[in-house]
């Protein structure tokens, strides 16, 4: 476009200077970088809950399982930023897909919020416990709370990609509305409850577990580091049967996943290649080589579920025609493209912040680093 078009669109034309600027493919480049932040979120907390999944199992005594705490403590808080700015971002640029998403799983995302607060709760609580039960009391919270937050939003991303019953406005329509005893108290739950769902929740739990499991790998030493390669055939071998299923009952359920893309092809190479070398790498006790490998598996599974989705952001099960696509659910132009420029100023500093936590937090833990007093 020459400068002589440009000055002429802005005499004629009755729209703002940024709606005339903003390309027509805006709403989907914010799908791809509402995408990026999952999968920021889906890498950095996801070796946090990792860590509270497996707490039990590779952590023994109070002893060891402080090793897990004083490995993730200084940076969980600054990992579950990535879930604020997803969540904003989807506000800002799909507020129709942000509120029906929010009505419909209302329920699954307050068990979730209260899973991460008694997180937060229970690791700030046990830094400062000396009693043997308090301490028990916040592994046991600590643990159990990242299981439930891992199942629930496994089991809402099943839901997402094989679709929710929304009516034509985005509204959530619960099994049972029309019949005279109306919907079931667990109505607002269970309707998200499929074979596919449920295995995707299974599955994010085996994922998170292998990769909080590679993460301890890498920043600890001694017990922990062997108990870890005791467990890890257990955790691959789950982590590939959950996946193999959760693959076949898509193909069987997700009408989206039997049509082939391109990038879902290279997803899935990627995502093939990263589990076998994997294995490789533990075999070689190659740990930065073990959690690069982990991260690029959570990388390629939140790949595969944006070229599953797109171009819709929230399938309706009714009705294919009702789903809330990129395109009517977006802001306008002119609102995508004020928030990009925000974004491109903004996250270099959010990267550089993270990038200066785990600097000044490197280096190994181990069981000997845990002082006898602080635990029983």
């Amino acid at each position: 476009m020459s400068v002589a078009s440009i000055l002429a669109t802005f005499a004629t034309a009755p729209l703002p200077a940024a709606e005339i600027l903003a390309p027509p493919w805006m709403a989907h480049l914010w799908f791809v970088l509402l995408c990026l932040l999952l999968t920021g979120y889906a890498v950095l907390d996801g070796f946090d809950l990792g860590v509270g999944i497996i707490h039990f199992l590779i952590g023994r005594n109070a002893r060891e399982r402080a090793v897990h705490t004083n490995v993730i403590g200084p940076i969980w808080d600054g990992n579950e930023v990535w879930l604020v700015t997803f969540g904003g971002g989807l506000f800002a640029a799909f507020p129709l897909a942000y509120g029906s998403i929010f009505s419909a799983f209302m329920v699954p995302l307050v068990i979730v919020l209260f899973c991460l607060i008694a997180r937060a709760t229970s690791l700030e609580f046990r830094s400062k416990a000396t009693g043997r039960w308090t301490v028990l009391a916040c592994d046991l919270l600590f643990s159990v709370a990242s299981i439930v937050a891992t199942f629930v939003l496994g089991v809402a991303t099943g839901a997402v990609m094989e679709g929710v019953p929304i009516d034509p406005a985005g509204n959530l329509v619960l099994p049972g509305t029309m019949t005279p005893g109306g919907p079931g108290p667990f109505a607002e739950i269970t309707f998200a409850l499929t074979p596919f769902s449920v295995t995707c929740g299974v599955l994010a739990l085996t994922l998170f577990a292998l990769h909080g499991a590679m993460f301890l790998n890498l920043k600890a030493t001694g017990i922990t580091e062997t108990r870890i390669r005791g467990a890890f055939i257990g955790m691959y071998l789950a982590f590939l049967g959950s996946l193999l299923m959760a693959t076949f009952l898509a193909f069987r359920d997700v009408d989206a996943a039997s049509g082939f893309t391109l990038l879902g092809g290279f997803a899935t190479l990627l995502n093939v290649l990263a589990i076998v070398n994997l294995a490789w790498a533990m075999r070689q006790r190659g740990k930065w080589r073990c959690f690069l490998a982990s991260t690029v598996m959570v990388t390629a599974m939140i790949v595969l579920f944006g070229s599953t989705i797109h171009p819709n952001l929230l399938v309706s099960s009714l009705d294919p025609t009702w789903s809330i696509t990129i395109q009517n659910a977006a802001s306008t132009r002119a609102t995508l493209l004020t928030m990009f420029v925000v974004v491109v100023v903004g996250i270099p500093f959010v990267l550089l912040y993270t990038a200066i936590t785990y600097w000044t937090f490197r280096g190994t833990v181990s069981v000997e680093d845990v002082p006898e007093d602080r635990t029983a």
